[in-house]
């Protein structure tokens, strides 16, 4: 679908600052299809060469949820300070074909990656009504850091181009856990382990090394921390020892300020 119309962008320029009704300037997707993704249409195989960020500013993805493609576009290090969604924003999946006008440059890919953020938050604004303030808050926040005996870990050569920062995996349970890094930094596996425990995690390490391993751990005594919201308590104790044990680091209860995503309101789009 083609469309011209007034253009409001919604960017996230100043927390505590309302987000909607800014003028946009620059590239914009030109041509736009959004379609539902029936609930019962089978799963999506991707593998981890899948992208959606397409040579000259295309976003293509068949099973594309508006969570993640708000996440996406305003570059938010994590899901749980994006709030305020309804329910089918996180659940009803949408089919998304998004181009630009025909003389739309080819850029490096960062640069192409950046530009497709900034035309997706104009089409959430446009095709999803899309609105939302950014707000810091003040609150308990856990912190992660080197442990007492030091790192259990070396860092390793850093990720050579076209190889990029590699991505941790981490499954955990109330039972033991895993966690794999190949090429990872703190940072990276401060963001897996918000992800799991549904709590923001802090990268407070110092250390901007990129680190290589694969470490297993099983549950010990259980600790009671209310901080903690994904595991019980049994499962927390695990990821806490098995940091500790194996890798040398700690997660330290504190305080900090987090920025939160705040959606106002937001429409299902018209399909097309």
């Amino acid at each position: 679908m083609s469309y011209t119309a007034t253009r409001w962008v919604i960017l996230a320029l100043a927390f505590g600052l309302s987000t909607a009704n800014l003028l946009a300037d620059g590239p914009v997707f030109e041509v736009v299809s959004i379609r539902e993704v029936p609930r019962n249409a089978p799963p999506v195989m991707r593998d981890q060469a899948f992208t959606p960020f397409r040579p000259g500013g295309q976003f293509v993805d068949p099973r594309a949820n508006l969570a993640w493609m708000i996440v996406f576009a305003f570059h938010i290090p994590s899901f749980i300070q994006l709030t305020g969604l309804p329910d089918w924003a996180k659940e009803q999946s949408f089919s998304v074909i998004a181009k630009p006008s025909e003389d739309f440059p080819q850029l490096p890919p960062e640069e192409n990656v950046e530009q497709v953020r900034a035309m997706m938050r104009e089409m959430l604004a446009t095709r999803f009504h899309l609105k939302l303030h950014t707000e810091s808050r003040e609150q308990k926040v856990l912190k992660l850091q080197v442990a007492r005996g030091g790192l259990k870990i070396k860092a390793v050569d850093p990720p050579v181009p076209p190889q990029k920062e590699g991505l941790p995996g981490l499954a955990a349970g109330n039972s033991g856990g895993r966690m794999i890094g190949n090429k990872v930094t703190m940072a990276r596996i401060a963001k897996a382990l918000t992800a799991i425990l549904h709590c923001p995690v802090l990268d407070e390490t110092g250390l901007s090394g990129y680190y290589t391993f694969d470490v297993k751990w099983t549950a010990a005594e259980p600790v009671n921390e209310a901080v903690f919201t994904g595991l019980g308590p049994e499962g927390v104790s695990a990821i806490m020892t098995g940091l500790n044990d194996l890798l040398g680091l700690r997660l330290a209860s504190g305080t900090g300020t987090i920025n939160y995503w705040v959606v106002d309101s937001v429409e299902r789009p018209t399909p097309n």
